[in-house]
Order: C-alpha cells, then structure tokens, then sequence
C-alpha cells in the first residue's frame, strides 16, 4: 500500500477523525487530506510526528507504505457471538493469546466478541467463546480448542470486543498479546498478563496496568487515574495530545525511577505535574523505570 492508505489505516485503527489527527500533529484538516489521498506527501518532520504518534519508526511507516502493496493482508475469516444486556455489568474478559485485542464502547445493547484472522480458516473450531451472564458480573472467556498452537494465535489471531457504553459498568482483562486498544470508555479498567503495546482513546475513570514485560502506552484523550505496577520492567507512556498530568511512585521496598521527556528529549519535570492536573499518574511495582513522553501540541 502507499504511504496515504497507511496512514488513513494507522489513523482509522486508532480511531481519530481526520480532523483528530490534523490537531494533533498541527496541521490543516485539508493537508491530511492530500496525504491519505496521495496528492501531497508528508515532510521530514511529519513523518516523525506521525511515527511517534502511532508508536513505528519513519522507517517502519515508510518500509511498510512500500513492502505491503504486493502482498497485503487483510482479515479473511471471522466468527462473531453476541449476546444482549439490559443492566449495568462488570465485565470479566479472559482473552487469552492473540496478536491484538481492542475493546471499545458503543451505542448498542449487546456485548459482542469478534474473532479475525488473515490465515486461521475455522475459528468456530479452533476457539471457543464463552458469554456467562453471573448477577452483576459478565464473564466473557476464549479458550483454544488446541486445533492451533498458542503461539499461531499470538500472532495470526485478532479480538474484537464491543460492550453497550450505557451498561458496561467496568471491565477486567486478562491477556497474552502483543497489543491492546481501549476505546471510548469511561469506566474502571484492569489490565493484566502480557502486553508490548497499549493504545488509550478517549478513556477516562481508573485505569489499572499490572501486566510483564516492557509495554509502551500510548494515550490519546485520556483523564482520571492510571495506575501501573510492574517487575522489572522498563516502560513508557506517551501522551500525545498535551494532557496536562502529575506524576508519582508508591512503594518502600525496590527502586522505581520516574522519567520525563518531550517528542523523545529529555526534560526536567513538566510543569504539567500539577496535583489538580486531569490526568494522574503512579508508578507501582519493583526495579521498574517509566518514561513520560509528551508530544508538543504547540504549532
């Protein structure tokens, strides 16, 4: 695909308007435009800009606009369950292996669980989803059959759940992915197991991260609490869009180190770390060293 299809599909996963991106990276509606049409061509700076934004390398977002158009991928085979919700529920997702996972809230009254894949045909075979209405708690379980190894899953299989954004009271997530996008919810999160990346569109409420491993967050939107408790671990948040927010660590026993930059260079502590600011993050955990990097949003 050409460098415009990539970033109009970089941008549509990610869930922003074409206006949404143009605010962003400072730039007019109309140069977004030009770009995801194939009439102008981002410079030097915004390709850095839009890299650092959707957490890829210029090379990569390059590398990949040029390599894909001979053999693009696309999601071939799905299997979606539904079922519908009248009350407010806390959900309970065990999501298992897969290579992304995305949860949003929509206008809806039912919670839906889509599975995709580019190359796994019988899905209805190969895992099963489980919807378990239990009183005030809605259980939502994948299981592997076995018919495909984990780590086929890990990198060929992607989940879709949808919830109703009037009854979705909270949400706990258990997973082994390299990837997860939280969406338009406002609500308590939990997030736990593996994740590299972790994509936050418009979330606010209390946001809890206790998963292994390095991951790098990037926050788009998003107010209220956000927790994150490691084990050795070297993390980052990236806030894109200039949220104000305070910084601290808990704990007494094992080093943890706050960090801050801006658009990757080092920087003293912002000035955004206020106690009123709408954004307020801890650092949790043992031997674990976050970095905040906020992106200027200033033209």
């Amino acid at each position: 695909m050409d460098i415009g299809t990539k970033i109009k599909e970089l941008r549509t996963k990610r869930g922003l308007s074409q206006e949404q991106l143009a605010e962003q990276l400072c730039v007019s509606r109309q140069a977004v435009t030009k770009w995801e049409t194939g009439v102008g061509m981002p410079d030097v700076e915004n390709l850095v800009a839009i890299s650092r934004l959707f957490g890829i390398s210029a090379d990569e977002l390059l590398l990949n606009a040029g390599s894909e158009e001979a053999g693009e991928k696309h999601p071939c085979f799905e299997s979606a369950t539904s079922v519908d919700i009248a009350e407010p529920l806390r959900l309970d997702i065990h999501a298992g292996c897969a290579r992304t996972i995305r949860f949003a809230c929509i206008d809806s009254e039912k919670v839906t669980v889509a599975l995709q894949s580019e190359t796994i045909t019988d899905l209805d075979r190969a895992f099963k989803v489980y919807l378990d209405p239990q009183g005030r708690n809605f259980d939502i379980d994948i299981k592997n059959t076995g018919v495909v190894a984990d780590s086929i899953a890990r990198s060929e299989l992607d989940i879709v759940i949808e919830a109703p954004v009037a009854y979705a009271d909270s949400v706990e997530i258990e997973m082994n992915a390299d990837e997860c996008t939280i969406a338009d919810a406002s609500m308590d999160i939990e997030l736990a197991g593996y994740l590299k990346r972790l994509h936050l569109n418009r979330v606010a409420g209390h946001l809890e991260i206790d998963t292994a491993g390095d991951l790098e967050t990037i926050a788009t939107g998003v107010t209220g609490r956000l927790d994150i408790n490691q084990i050795g671990a070297t993390s980052i948040v990236r806030i894109t869009d200039g949220t104000p927010f305070a910084a601290a660590t808990r704990g007494k026993l094992g080093r943890r180190t706050l960090c801050y930059t801006c658009n990757g260079e080092p920087v003293q502590t912002p000035h955004e770390n206020a106690q009123d600011a709408p954004l307020s993050i801890e650092l949790a955990g043992s031997r674990v060293e976050l970095t905040i990097d906020t992106v200027s949003v200033e033209g």
